[in-house]
This record gives C-alpha cells, sequence and structure tokens, in this order.
C-alpha cells in the first residue's frame, strides 16, 4: 500500500489506513456508523444521511501538533466508505493519511466511564449482543449482519448458500446414523458367531479345585437314621456321582476326595452311558485311598424316557443307550445287569416328571411308571437326590420290598451332600460286601436338607477373561430370539428330547433400535456442545487471530516505507 493507496480486505472486511504518528503511538480504533464526514480540522463539511462511514479513534500520547491529525491525546477520523478508492490514490490528504494506519478491529468496544455504571455493562454485553444475535439468524445477508453486529466474527460458522447448511445439519448427522447402523450390524453378527465356538473356556476354573482343606464331616455325630430300628451302620454310601467322563467338573480322584471331605466311605461312580469313568475311579481309589473309601464302578442309562443308575458292573452296556428306549430295550439292560452281577435302581422321579420349562411336557416323556419298572425287573429308586426327598417312591419301596437308595448326583465340587445311604457290613468295607447287603436290600439314609456347610470354589479362569467381551455380547445379543430344545438326551444320536422352536422377539427388536436412536441424538447433542459450541469457536477464532497478526505485520512493513519515503 505505497503512495497513500487504501486496501480492503474481501475476507475478513477490515479496513486498513495509514496514520501519520508512529506505529507505536497508534492504539486500536472503534468502528462505527456515522451519517457525517469531518476534514481535517474536525469540521463537518458534509451530511450522508444513507452512507455508512468508518470512524478511527485513537487514544494514545498526544501526536505532534503538524500531524495531519491535530494535536490532542484523542483524534477522530470518519470517512464514509463509499467514498474510498479501492483501484488507487485517493484525492483527499487525510484519506490518503487513513489508508495505510495500522488497524485492528475492537468489537463492543466501550469507554472506560461506560464499566462504571452497571446498567451500561447490561446493555452492552448482554443485550445488544443479544439482539445482534437474533439480527444476525433472521438475516438474508449473513455477511452484512457480521459487520454490524456486535458478535465477534469467528463465534458462529459462515454458510455460504442452502447446501452447505444442508450438508452440516442433515447429511452428515445421516451419514454417522448409517454408519453407527453398520457398525452395529456387523458387531452383533460377529459377536453372536463368536460366542456359538467349542471350546470356549468357562468362568469358573473347575479344574484348580483338587483338594478339600476341612476335616471330613461326621454326619453320624447330628444325624439319626430315617429308620430308628435300623441299628448300626459302618458304610456311608453315595450312589450317583459324576466325572470328567461325561459331564462332571470333577477328575476322578477329585471326585473321590470330595466324597471322603463329605463324610462318605463309600462312593458309586456312574457317569452318563459309560463305565469309563467308574472304572478309573475304582483304580485310583484301590491304589491311593483304600483305608478311607471304596469305589464302585456303575454307569447313568439316559435317554429321553428315563435315567436308570447300573451299579457293580464292568462293562457300558448299550443296548437302551439310544434317544427313545423301547420297553423291551430297557427289560434287556435290566436283565444284562443282572446277569453281570449288578443292581439297577431308577433315579430321581420327581426331577424326571417335573415340567420342562416352555413346555406342557414332563423332562422325561413317555417315563415309566413305577409299577411298570417293577415288572421290568427293576431293583430299587433312588428317594434322595441332592436335596430332594421322594417320599411317594419311598412308600411305594416300603410297600413293595424294594431296595432304598440315594444320590448326590454331584458334578461340581463347590455343591454340598444332602443324604448318605447307611448300610452294616460288619467292618467289611469291601465292594463284594457293599453288593451283598444292597441286593438284600438291607438300607436305610440320613438326610440333612441343608446340607453340608463346607464348600470348595473354584477360581476364575484367566483364559475367560481374554475372551469374555465378545462371548457375553454375543450372549447378550440372542436375547433377539428365544431357542427352546428341552431337555438333552445324552444318546449317540444327540439332539434334545423335546421339539425344538425359535421365537423372534420383535418388540425387543423394535427397542433395542429406539435406545440406539436416543444414544445417537445424545451423543449428536454432545457433539454439538463440545464441536459447535466450544471447539468450532476456538479453531475459528485462532484463524481469525493468525489472519489479523499476518495483517499487522504487513501494514507495519507498509509503514516503514512510506516513511521511507517521505523521508527521501
Amino acid at each position: 500500500m505505497h503512495n497513500g493507496d487504501s486496501t480492503r480486505d474481501n475476507s475478513d472486511h477490515i479496513l486498513l489506513l495509514p496514520a501519520s504518528q508512529p506505529q507505536s503511538q497508534v492504539s486500536t480504533p472503534s468502528v462505527a456508523t456515522v451519517p457525517s464526514i469531518l476534514n481535517d480540522n474536525g469540521s463537518n463539511i458534509s451530511n450522508f444521511t444513507s452512507t455508512p462511514s468508518i470512524s478511527l479513534s485513537h487514544r494514545g500520547p498526544t501526536v505532534p501538533p503538524d500531524s495531519h491529525t491535530g494535536g490532542g491525546s484523542s483524534t477522530s477520523v470518519q470517512i464514509p466508505i463509499s467514498s474510498i478508492n479501492h483501484g488507487g490514490d485517493s484525492g483527499h490528504p487525510s484519506s490518503s493519511t487513513a489508508a495505510n494506519s495500522s488497524v485492528s478491529s475492537n468489537y463492543g468496544a466501550t469507554s472506560q466511564d461506560d464499566h462504571g455504571h452497571p446498567l451500561t455493562f447490561f446493555q452492552k454485553y448482554i443485550i445488544a449482543p443479544a439482539h445482534s444475535f437474533k439480527a444476525y439468524l433472521a438475516s438474508s445477508d449473513r455477511e452484512s449482519a457480521y459487520r454490524n453486529s456486535r458478535i465477534p466474527p469467528w463465534l458462529l460458522p459462515r454458510y455460504h448458500g442452502r447446501k452447505p447448511v444442508l450438508r452440516s445439519t442433515i447429511f452428515r448427522p445421516l451419514c454417522r446414523l448409517l454408519l453407527l447402523a453398520v457398525i452395529t450390524a456387523v458387531l452383533i453378527a460377529s459377536t453372536i458367531v463368536y460366542s456359538f465356538r467349542d471350546g470356549q473356556p468357562q468362568l469358573s476354573d473347575y479344574a484348580a479345585v483338587t483338594e478339600f482343606d476341612w476335616p471330613p464331616i461326621q454326619p453320624r455325630s447330628y444325624l439319626s437314621p430315617m429308620n430308628s430300628t435300623f441299628g448300626n451302620y459302618d458304610v456311608l454310601l453315595d450312589g450317583h456321582s459324576h466325572s470328567t467322563y461325561s459331564d462332571g467338573r470333577m477328575s476322578p480322584e477329585t471326585l473321590i476326595k470330595w466324597h471322603i471331605a463329605n463324610g462318605f466311605n463309600a462312593v458309586i461312580v456312574t457317569d452318563h452311558n459309560t463305565i469309563e469313568g467308574g472304572l478309573a475311579a475304582q483304580k485310583i481309589g484301590q491304589e491311593k485311598y483304600a483305608d478311607q473309601i471304596t469305589v464302585i464302578p456303575g454307569m447313568e442309562l439316559s435317554c429321553c424316557r428315563l435315567h436308570m443308575n447300573l451299579i457293580g458292573i464292568n462293562e457300558t452296556i448299550d443296548i437302551a443307550i439310544t434317544k427313545w428306549p423301547t420297553d423291551d430295550q430297557l427289560k434287556a439292560t435290566i436283565q444284562r445287569t443282572h446277569d453281570l452281577g449288578g443292581l439297577a435302581i431308577i433315579n430321581h422321579i420327581p426331577w424326571s416328571n417335573t415340567t420342562e420349562y416352555g413346555y406342557e411336557l414332563p423332562r422325561m416323556q413317555n417315563h415309566p411308571s413305577r409299577e411298570a419298572l417293577v415288572e421290568m425287573g427293576i431293583d430299587g429308586f433312588e428317594i434322595v437326590n441332592s436335596g430332594t426327598l421322594d417320599t411317594i417312591s419311598l412308600k411305594f419301596i416300603q410297600d413293595n420290598n424294594l431296595l432304598l437308595m440315594t444320590g448326590t448326583d454331584v458334578h461340581y465340587p463347590d455343591t454340598g451332600a444332602f443324604g448318605w445311604t447307611i448300610l452294616n457290613t460288619n467292618n467289611n468295607r469291601s465292594q463284594d460286601s457293599i453288593m451283598a447287603q444292597l441286593r438284600a436290600r438291607q438300607t436305610s439314609f440320613l438326610f440333612d436338607p441343608t446340607g453340608t456347610q463346607p464348600v470348595a470354589y473354584p477360581p476364575e479362569s484367566a483364559d475367560y477373561y481374554k475372551t469374555a467381551p465378545p462371548t457375553l455380547l454375543g450372549q447378550y445379543f440372542q436375547m433377539f430370539w428365544l431357542d427352546q430344545t428341552g431337555m438333552y438326551s445324552f444318546s449317540p444320536e444327540g439332539g434334545f428330547c423335546h421339539e425344538e422352536f425359535i421365537t423372534i422377539r420383535w418388540k425387543l427388536i423394535g427397542y433395542f433400535v429406539a435406545w440406539m436412536l436416543v444414544g445417537f441424538l445424545l451423543f449428536e447433542a454432545a457433539r454439538l456442545l463440545v464441536v459447535g459450541c466450544c471447539w468450532g469457536p476456538y479453531q475459528r477464532r485462532r484463524k481469525f487471530k493468525r489472519k489479523q497478526r499476518m495483517l499487522e505485520r504487513e501494514q507495519g512493513r507498509d509503514h516503514m516505507n512510506d516513511e521511507d519515503d517521505l523521508g527521501a
């Protein structure tokens, strides 16, 4: 801006005017719209009722009397904007002087006297900006609204046309919503598939439980036989237990330790549809714990009609190991058990006949009646299973002189014992002596409905933590449907004993989508607050200040060039 050129920055609307006084003596001017223009001596030479002008008020040290603006500590030069020649030299000396002054816009500037009055402060800093903001929103020409308002130019974004407004308020939020929907769909599908994988670790590490660190329970010290005339007994037997050879969580050796700790000195290991667990436990018992407990092998025939213990045998009897065995197959199984010197015991009839959840059918459909089972050759019934006492079977046993048995049906180490089958072998606690007393049906039982108090809780698995988030998330998303299968069959064919059906929970899916939309709207509100009201103005203010400093540096160089020209 040499030779009195006046320049206007079209992007920030800052008017640059020269000053004859040094840069250090110039303070920030105030910009206003006035109806008149003054000459160098301050007299009114013209009146413009409709032309806006710029008032430059310099407050600072007194300039020399020979400056263009005259003496005094405050000098005001007002120039109509329409009279500025943007293309070259101005014809008036004062306009040429004003064209190169170092200027920066001061929005909402007030005199020192204004700050002392509360009403003036309220008017200038609350009422006036509020009206300016309202005018800005209602104005179609927001560039003019910026210039004529008290709102800082960096406070609000400037949209040039309708498309940027639609893009910012509609299209971009819709794109974010679509992205959220895609991410959610992928997350639901992937986690559900992951949660159905085979071999996923469980929360409880039952394999870590190998010891039971309490003194063995002595049930005879606080319980009496249900048959008060039973007399002496030296065997406390558990007739029903499971190891890791089927669906139990304890190894055969840990299972033996659990029984010793809970007051048993004899146990029959009866894994589902296999004798292998019982044989393994018998071998360990004979090698390590022969002086503490007697282990008898057995198996639990498990199908969709009944669960039946086959005890005192040494092979797997697979005649009826199928989902729906016939009466003839059941009878053949009982006969084969007797041929091997064993006994057949019907397990937990109350549990078997309980209504399966989601079906108006019992767990074990087409379960033979007690009378039909006696005709098939059954030896006895389990009248205590875990904490359940089957009084109906107990009376049936008494009326028909059948074998009475109890069973813990233990699968986990963190469960207690409730019943003990008692019998007397005259201190000859061998498998043959125990089986002889069972065949003679000389048994009674102890029953504690509260169970033994000490239990061994397993630690939590570290491997479970590694895969728990996607697994649990997939299990959570499985709430969208109900998969009802009924009772597991335990048969080689696999599958379940009841008809499987799947119900889609459409209403739940609808509520899930609704809550996702609520969460998205809350996110957009928070984003508007953070980005629109905080981060956006902060970034625009930085950009505005940076451009302002660049203009000031450029104006300082122009002022030095003007001084060099005057000196020349």
